[in-house]
């Protein structure tokens, strides 16, 4: 189309097929991240790397899509998982009382320190988004 228009977007190019239908202009699109598992290295996102790659039959970083879903995904289930056995059981109150009561958690996106309370129901704030942008179509942070 010769459209050199730039683009900023939510992470939605992320994930799919975005890239092969882009081509090589995928790489001038600019989307907001919380994670990426080449720019966050740790024990927790190495050994689930390894097992989304063993389980399918990922080989490089640019198959993972999208990073960003999968991360806010295994944090949040993570957490929710918490609240649940810190309750002892599925009532609503009980469960937001206990979400309230969670002191830390080591995630994939970041180390959370009491992540929620009745002022507060987002764990993430503006500190945790970052810009991204594909290179090779691997997901990479714009200051590299």
């Amino acid at each position: 189309m010769g459209w050199d228009v730039p683009v900023v977007s939510h992470w939605g190019p992320a994930g799919g097929r975005f890239t092969e239908l882009a081509g090589p202009r995928s790489e001038d699109v600019h989307f907001i991240q919380t994670f990426t598992f080449g720019e966050k290295e740790s024990a927790k996102a190495d050994d689930v790397f390894a097992k989304l790659k063993a389980k399918y039959s990922i080989q490089s970083l640019a198959d993972v899509a999208p990073a960003t879903g999968i991360a806010n995904a295994y944090d949040a289930m993570h957490l929710t998982a918490f609240a649940l056995a810190k309750a002892g059981s599925t009532d609503g109150k009980a469960v937001r009382d206990a979400f309230y009561a969670i002191d830390s958690y080591e995630g994939l996106i970041k180390h959370y320190k009491k992540p929620f309370s009745p002022e507060n129901h987002d764990a993430l704030g503006p500190e945790d988004y970052t810009f991204a942008h594909f290179v090779k179509g691997e997901i990479i942070p714009l200051d590299r």
